[in-house]
C-alpha cells in the first residue's frame, strides 16, 4: 500500500509539538485495512478489520465491529478495545453515532420492520453525564439516526430502517434537532423533506430538494439561527445527490450528484458530478465530473477538496479553482488523530 501524505493539510507547525500527529486511512476489501501513519516519522500502524463506520474519535478511530458485534476503537499505539459505554444492549440490534467537540450522541434500534423503537442517548467523550435523551417508537419502519452534534442540539433524521446503507450517497428524509438539555424535538426549517442529501454545518442547513420540474435538485441554504433561506437552482437532471460538506469556515460545501444505473445490483454504475457551492455569492458550479466512478466528498482543505472512491480505494484532491484532480492516497483518507 503507498500512501501520499496529505501534507496539504498544513502541518507546518508539526515540528513545534510534542505530541504526534497522525493520518488515519482506509482500504476497504473483504477485511478493511486501518492505517495510522506518524507524518514526522512515516512510521505506521495498521489494523485488520471486518469494521464499518469508521469514525475519528480523540486519539483514534471509533467503528462498529462485525465479527464481535461491538463498537471498538483502534488506536495509533497499536492498541485495539471496546468502547467503554457506546455499545449496543438489551435487545438492540443497531447502533448509530455522531460526535463533535467533547460529546458523543448514540442511537439503539429495537424491534423489526414495521414496528421499530429507537433510543437516543448522550454523554461527554470521557463518559461523564451519560443519559438517555430521546425515545421514539413507530410501526412505520421509520427510525431516528444521529447527523450532528452542535453544544447542546443534537441533529437527527428519521429515515425508513437500512435504506442509507444502501443509497450511493448519504441522504435524509426528515431532519430535526433534539435539545440535548431538555429533550425537545424541532422539525428544521422544510422539514420533512424528499429523501435527499443534506448537510449541518458553520450554523446553517445545506438541503437538497427535487425541483419543481424535477430536472435534478435545487439546492436550499438555510441560516439556523436567522431562519433566511436562500435556493440556489439545479445543475441539472440527475437520479440521485448527496454527501453535502461544508467548509467550517463557512465559505464553500460540496456535494455529490450521480446518474445511477442498476440501483443495489451486481451491474450498479454511477457517474458522478461533484459540485461547489460558493456560500458567499450562494452560486454552485461543477467542480468535478467523473464518468464510471462513484466519488463522495470528505472534507475541505488548503483550497482544494478532498474526494473518496471507495471501489478504487483512493483519495483525490481536486483545486476548487480549476477543478483539476490529483490522487494523493490508495486508500480513503479519514482524518488527522493528534495527541495519541
Amino acid at each position: 500500500m503507498i500512501f501520499a501524505l496529505l501534507l496539504l493539510l498544513s502541518f507546518t507547525s508539526v515540528t513545534a509539538q510534542t505530541t504526534s500527529v497522525y493520518q488515519a486511512f482506509v482500504m476497504n476489501g473483504p477485511l478493511d485495512r486501518l492505517t495510522f501513519i506518524d507524518v514526522l516519522t512515516g512510521a505506521q500502524t495498521t489494523f485488520d478489520l471486518d469494521g464499518d463506520r469508521y469514525t475519528l474519535i480523540n486519539g483514534g478511530v471509533l467503528f462498529f465491529d462485525r465479527t464481535t458485534n461491538r463498537v471498538r476503537t483502534a488506536a495509533p499505539s497499536g492498541t485495539l478495545r471496546d468502547h467503554p459505554f457506546v455499545q449496543l444492549s438489551g435487545d438492540a440490534r443497531r447502533i448509530d453515532w455522531a460526535l463533535s467537540g467533547d460529546q458523543i450522541v448514540w442511537t439503539l434500534t429495537s424491534g423489526a420492520t414495521p414496528t421499530l423503537t429507537t433510543t437516543t442517548y448522550a454523554a461527554n467523550l470521557d463518559g461523564s453525564n451519560e443519559r438517555q435523551v430521546f425515545a421514539d417508537s413507530n410501526g412505520e419502519g421509520v427510525r431516528a439516526f444521529p447527523v450532528a452534534v452542535n453544544g447542546t442540539t443534537a441533529y437527527m433524521d428519521f429515515q425508513p430502517d437500512n435504506i442509507g446503507d444502501i443509497t450511493p450517497f448519504r441522504q435524509y428524509a426528515g431532519l430535526f434537532a433534539l435539545d440535548l438539555a431538555t429533550g425537545a424535538t424541532a422539525m428544521l426549517p422544510g422539514e420533512p423533506g424528499c429523501f435527499c442529501g443534506g448537510g449541518i454545518g458553520a450554523g446553517r442547513l445545506i438541503r437538497l430538494a427535487l425541483a419543481a420540474d424535477l430536472a435534478g435538485f435545487d439546492v436550499h441554504v438555510i441560516d439556523l439561527t436567522l431562519g433566511s433561506e436562500h435556493i440556489i437552482p439545479s445543475l441539472g437532471t440527475f437520479t440521485q445527490g448527496g454527501d453535502v460538506v461544508i467548509d467550517p469556515g463557512g465559505r464553500y460545501a460540496a456535494y455529490a450528484l450521480g446518474e445511477i444505473r442498476d440501483l443495489g445490483l451486481p451491474t450498479q454504475s454511477v457517474r458522478t458530478v461533484v459540485a461547489l457551492l460558493d456560500l458567499a455569492t450562494m452560486t454552485q458550479r461543477t467542480l468535478v465530473s467523473a464518468p464510471d466512478r462513484q466519488l463522495r466528498p470528505l472534507q475541505f482543505s488548503e483550497g482544494a477538496l478532498l474526494l473518496g472512491d471507495q471501489l478504487a480505494n483512493e483519495t483525490l484532491k481536486a483545486d476548487l479553482s480549476t477543478g483539476d484532480l490529483e490522487t494523493v492516497a490508495q486508500a480513503v483518507f479519514l482524518g488527522t488523530v493528534q495527541n495519541s
